[in-house]
């Protein structure tokens, strides 16, 4: 009788740990709304909903904008792959591209560098730094 009784507390204690487990599932996917009023949580309106699903998407994709892109296959962040004879290959983002820059000086002549990066570049062209300042202004001649 006892045995009985213990195996059933035990059935209905498994129970209701199934029963919070799934209701603590449910409840990390739920979205509320704070009443501005009363303080109070509540299910988000239509239009509170729509804005704040419109927030959630342009977050994940201005992370997305941010990371670099292979300049090859357009992948973010692009792993590298390790071949059987020891070599790596990577593919390369933005960062490591070259570009020539050419910007008039103020004599009239024309100075020319080469910078990695595009943000060396539009720094150059926009006059927020000078080529002479350019701190990764590759080593070779002009034509």
């Amino acid at each position: 009788m006892i045995e009985k009784k213990t195996q059933q507390a035990l059935r209905l204690a498994s129970a209701a740990a199934l029963f919070a487990v799934a209701g603590l599932a449910q409840a990390a996917g739920q979205t509320v709304a704070k009443d501005p009023e009363t303080g109070a949580l509540r299910a988000p309106t239509a239009a509170e909903a729509q804005a704040l699903q419109g927030k959630a998407a342009s977050g994940r994709q201005s992370t997305a904008a941010s990371q670099p892109r292979g300049l090859l296959t357009g992948k973010v962040n692009p792993a590298p792959v390790y071949h059987r004879d020891g070599t790596v290959e990577q593919e390369l983002d933005e960062s490591s591209q070259s570009f020539s820059v050419a910007v008039r000086n103020a004599d009239g002549g024309i100075d020319t560098a080469c910078v990695t990066g595009a943000e060396a570049a539009q720094a150059i062209v926009k006059g927020k730094k000078s080529i002479s300042k350019t701190a990764k202004v590759h080593a070779h001649e002009h034509k």
